[in-house]
């Protein structure tokens, strides 16, 4: 049986051959100029979608990477502001040190007070820096809030919150990028614990009414004042005195009384210079309660230590586990003119250097703080680099050309389209005229 095949059927055959060795040419071009494999999901499906899912995780490497640029730049603002509070807090320092010596002239201790006055405002300065967006470094999440401003009594108020921004660097990972205000200025610890002295200078005997206080020459100085409870914490006033008794070295034995809020719990007790003030005292312990009640009705334990007492001494303390270190500078300030005769004047400025050496301290854990949530944020760019280029590299062996092969494979490409070409010619001449 012979079969027919017609003119236009072979001429079919042959063209769709050709276009189609020329198209498979054309794609092999097309991917030696683009350097991928695949450029289309109808290249390679599977490869494909999985290409796609690492371009998806790429773009958000990449927004997470622009998240911790912009940390970082809060971040080292921020350390930059709180190492400039410890400078001037250390130069504050080093100017009220100057104050406390009795030597000084009074046309000093002026100087001295515009230099703290300076480096009071160079402090407000710092407390309200700003980053590079123009916002507000230590105002909360209240960021074009100016976070401290001074009120007409010369004190400084705090106008922000308590809250952090934070900064989302990885998929489940937060970092800080503010510290609130009053977390680095206005809740500072207090060095001496629970409570703060307060110091006035004793009246004079013909003075009514008297006012209790320091006597002349006194260097009375509160070591440390605590509670075991402070939600009952009161006034307390301390008042020291000698008694005709001596010690073993032949001294006078110091005498105090201590009176918390309205009640005077302690008359004419020797205070120990080892132990300072133990209320209630060892010899009287406290009475046993039951250990579900609630705190406010657990009997407190109050430790109180000095040194430098002098006969006749009286000191306030009141409750306060925190500070504001403006109002600490604010003191050395009202304190600088006072004559240098005053021992309250002194023991005001000795509690200046006690609150700056808190601050300083508490400073640097807040910077201490921030350099350890810079390191988390370096640490997590690094992992972010390094699963970039995992991923890069994977989405590289699945989407990009193999040149050597794609070469070869266009060589024998364009053979087989050159062979079919003259096949084509060839045939295309074929006639039965050619016989007849």
């Amino acid at each position: 049986m012979i079969n027919r095949v017609s003119t236009a059927s072979q001429y079919q055959n042959l063209t769709s051959n050709l276009m189609r060795k020329q198209g498979e040419l054309n794609q092999t071009n097309g991917q030696l100029s683009s350097g991928k494999r695949v450029e289309t999901a109808g290249d390679d499906p599977v490869s494909s979608v999985t290409i796609q899912n690492y371009r998806q995780q790429l773009t958000q490497i990449d927004q997470y990477n622009s998240a911790i640029t912009l940390a970082n730049n809060r971040l080292q603002t921020m350390e930059t502001a709180i190492a400039g509070v410890e400078d001037n807090l250390g130069a504050t320092k080093q100017k009220v040190l100057g104050m406390i010596n009795g030597a000084m002239a009074s046309n000093d201790r002026t100087a001295f007070k515009d230099e703290l006055i300076s480096l009071r405002d160079g402090l407000l300065e710092l407390a309200n820096s700003r980053d590079e967006a123009g916002n507000y470094v230590f105002s909360g999440n209240q960021s074009d809030t100016k976070p401290f401003m001074e009120a007409t009594d010369g004190s400084m108020g705090y106008h922000g919150d308590s809250q952090s921004r934070y900064a989302q660097i990885d998929k489940s990972v937060n970092v800080k990028t503010s510290l609130p205000g009053d977390q680095l200025f206005t809740d500072v610890p207090n060095s001496y614990g629970d409570y703060r002295p307060v110091f006035k200078d004793k009246s004079g005997e013909d003075v009514v009414p008297q006012v209790e206080g320091l006597t002349s020459g006194s260097k009375l100085h509160l070591l440390s004042a605590t509670t075991s409870n402070f939600t009952t914490a009161e006034t307390i006033q301390v008042s020291f005195k000698e008694s005709d008794e001596v010690d073993k070295d032949g001294n006078k034995v110091m005498q105090y009384s201590l009176k918390i809020g309205k009640n005077v719990v302690a008359e004419n007790e020797p205070y120990n210079e080892q132990t300072g003030i133990v209320y209630p005292s060892r010899s009287k312990p406290l009475e046993p309660v039951d250990p579900t009640a609630p705190v406010a009705e657990k009997e407190a334990e109050i430790r109180l230590k000095f040194d430098g007492i002098s006969s006749g001494d009286s000191i306030t303390l009141e409750p306060a586990q925190t500070i504001n270190i403006f109002d600490s500078i604010q003191s050395a300030i009202d304190n600088a003119e006072r004559p240098t005769s005053s021992p309250a004047a002194e023991a005001n400025l000795q509690r200046v250097i006690d609150d700056l050496d808190s601050g300083f301290v508490h400073m640097n854990q807040q910077r201490s703080e921030v350099g350890t949530i810079m390191q988390q944020v370096d640490r997590q760019l690094e992992q972010h680099l390094d699963f970039e280029l995992t991923l890069n590299q994977a989405q590289s062996g699945l989407e990009d050309l193999d040149y050597s092969k794609a070469i070869m494979d266009m060589n024998q490409q364009m053979m087989a389209l050159q062979a079919s070409q003259q096949a084509f010619g060839q045939t295309k001449q074929l006639s039965l005229f050619n016989y007849i």
